[in-house]
């Protein structure tokens, strides 16, 4: 038997697999409609208790929303919620900061702080785990292209932009969204 069709059988493969890695690391993804920044600046002055704190049944709404078959389903998990969850800012109180939010009157940063499109039941150690971060620093365990779409569209809603490299990200999350209908 010649070496020639298993030679050709592996150079077919390693083409293949070099054109996926290729496709998988240089598509950047679809445009989210965010405008960016060079960087996140931190500004001096944040205080949580400046975006007014929960409005009365928020949480509570969060939770009920995100309620599957009577099970709280979390969408960075993709999976039910443990039992000890937190709602989560999807665009981080802080950043928001940095990035316009300390300009905001105080109304502003009340219906942001409880915006249900920005806020999330997750699993408490997800939460902390996040804390304050964006896209490039902090990812879900699943569900990272619904994140992004999510976190843009807060973005797009308060005219807030995003560091370059945690829109480059968000992007790459979704970079092969085409295949998957979206709603």
């Amino acid at each position: 038997m010649s070496p020639r069709p298993a030679y050709r059988a592996y150079l077919c493969l390693l083409i293949t697999a070099t054109l996926l890695y290729a496709a998988y690391h240089l598509v950047p993804g679809p445009d989210l409609g965010v405008a960016t920044v060079p960087a996140r600046i931190p500004q001096p002055g944040y205080v949580r208790e400046d975006f007014g704190g929960w409005a009365p049944g928020t949480r509570e709404k969060v939770k009920d929303a995100q309620l599957v078959d009577g099970l709280l389903y979390d969408p960075y998990a993709r999976s039910p919620a443990p039992a000890r969850v937190e709602v989560d800012h999807v665009f981080p109180l802080a950043a928001a900061w940095d990035l316009g939010a300390a300009a905001w009157p105080r109304e502003k940063k009340l219906a942001f702080a409880n915006d249900p499109l920005n806020l999330v039941a997750t699993d408490r150690a997800l939460n902390q785990a996040k804390s304050d971060l964006l896209p490039a620093d902090w990812l879900p365990p699943a569900g990272r292209c619904d994140y992004a779409l999510r976190l843009a569209a807060v973005a797009r809603k308060y005219q807030l932009p995003l560091p370059a490299r945690d829109y480059q990200a968000m992007r790459h999350q979704c970079r092969f969204d085409f295949i998957v209908q979206r709603r």
